[in-house]
């Protein structure tokens, strides 16, 4: 792996599958509306909330992002 692919590694965050189910079902979403709302598949949606991949730092601050827009 180069340094360059190392720096494009994306970061993860410290939010659980926990986490994540909790703030889709705050929403009232199914993980389709959830994985949509942010503007990921749900597939990787899945693995993250099933524990099977770590939350991404950028999926977090999409769920920090969507909320600070619907709150304003």
């Amino acid at each position: 792996m180069t340094k360059l692919e190392k720096k494009n590694k994306p970061k993860v965050s410290d939010w659980t599958a926990i986490d994540l189910k909790n703030w889709r079902e705050g929403h009232s979403f199914n993980q389709i509306e959830a994985a949509a709302a942010i503007g990921i598949g749900r597939q990787q949606w899945l693995h993250m909330e099933t524990n099977r991949r770590d939350v991404d730092l950028v999926v977090k601050l999409a769920c920090i992002g969507y909320d600070t827009l619907k709150s304003a």
